[in-house]
């Protein structure tokens, strides 16, 4: 029992006994398949990125709960609190001269400290599992890039790529689309890179009728 206590007395442990089963569930049932035809190939490479089924939306909601409450950073545009201010003034129509520190006790220095702590504490506890499943979507991208034969420089065509695996994948997470949709739409515009020459964008408008 006080092995247990110890194990996820604090967030970070609990964040990586989260992202743990993340990883373990993604490994279990993801496709695996190998074929010699590089369309296909590069199709499995994007796949292999997206969430196969339903079943497998469970793990990445709770990876995208994990990202967004350590990995995400503050623009640095707001006062410190101010944010905090504003929504209390939104819930509950005034300012009560407490949200945000404005009129901080005197350990409110030390609550922020405490706080700013523990933010960095849960980032540390997740920058592994972060920068482990950045270079996953990095190299499976270049690997299905390189199968459908985008030439270099393509930075810009793999960050789209990748943007449009964590955006399909959140979507499918909400309920908007469902995952097999989503991984569909994530090979078709893979796999529809083929004939990009060099320098072309990813997308855009139809050129008008002259």
């Amino acid at each position: 029992m006080n092995t247990i206590r110890r194990s996820v007395a604090g967030w970070a442990d609990l964040a990586r006994l989260a992202a743990d089963h993340v990883e373990s569930r993604r490994r279990r049932g993801r496709r695996n398949r190998r074929t010699d035809d590089p369309i296909e190939a590069a199709a499995l490479a994007v796949q292999s990125l997206m969430p196969e089924d339903e079943s497998h939306l469970d793990e990445e909601l709770v990876w995208l709960k994990l990202v967004a409450a350590c990995a995400l950073r503050p623009s640095g545009l707001e006062q410190p609190g101010e944010l905090s201010r504003e929504f209390g003034i939104g819930q509950r129509g005034y300012d009560d001269g407490l949200s945000g520190g404005v009129a901080a006790a005197p350990n409110g220095e030390q609550e922020k400290e405490t706080e700013r702590s523990a933010v960095e504490s849960r980032s540390a506890a997740l920058s592994r599992y972060v920068e482990k499943r950045d270079e996953q979507l990095r190299v499976g991208v270049a690997r299905a890039l390189d199968l459908v034969g985008v030439p270099e420089p393509r930075e810009d065509v793999a960050a789209t790529v990748i943007a449009l695996v964590e955006g399909l994948t959140l979507s499918a997470c909400l309920g908007r689309i469902t995952a097999e949709h989503a991984t569909r739409l994530a090979v078709d515009h893979v796999t529809g890179l083929r004939s990009l020459p060099v320098g072309a964008p990813t997308a855009g408008p139809s050129p008008t009728p002259g």
